[in-house]
Parts: structure tokens; C-alpha cells; sequence
């Protein structure tokens, strides 16, 4: 078996193919944005369909964007913390 940072490197580990169950809050709040997307949808001419489209395509590179972040962030505090249990685990050991 390969280690996690290989896995993680060659895209075999995913955080965005999580997996929800049919009555969640997240896919209830998914139906419901689908669903007032179509009302909305059908309220509008071309010029404004492409200008909403342009929005949320500018708010999922802005969400991709954080999602990022918030991994490398996460990433650099899970190890900054695994070194000082180590160096604190060496301390004791002295």
C-alpha cells in the first residue's frame, strides 16, 4: 500500500466525494437551492440567465479557492501539532 501523501498526490483521496444520505441537511438544502434555481430560472431572459450563470461560477472558483485553503491550513496545523507531541514526547524522555 502506498502512503497517504502519495494517495494524496495522486488524487486517490478525495474530501469532495463525500457521500450524504437521502434525508441529510445538506442534500435537503442541495433540493431546495435546485429547486428555487429552476423557479428562478424560469423568471429570466438570456442576458440575465448568463449574468446569474457568470455568479455562481465566480462563487464555486471563490468556494474552491477556500476549500483549498482551509486544506492547507488544516494540513500545516496537523503537522506543526504531530512535531511538538513528538518533541514534547522526546522532552519527557530526557
Amino acid at each position: 500500500m502506498k502512503n497517504i501523501l502519495e494517495q494524496l498526490y495522486m488524487g486517490n483521496i478525495g474530501f469532495d466525494s463525500h457521500r450524504y444520505r437521502p434525508n441529510s441537511p445538506f442534500v435537503k438544502a442541495a433540493r431546495k437551492k435546485a429547486e428555487n434555481m429552476e423557479k428562478l430560472m424560469k423568471t429570466m431572459n438570456g442576458y440575465q440567465k448568463r449574468l446569474l450563470n457568470n455568479y455562481c461560477n465566480a462563487q464555486a472558483d471563490i468556494e474552491a479557492i477556500t476549500r483549498y485553503d482551509t486544506f492547507i491550513a488544516s494540513l500545516k496545523f496537523g503537522t506543526l501539532y504531530m512535531m511538538e507531541v513528538f518533541d514534547c514526547k522526546n522532552d519527557s524522555n530526557s
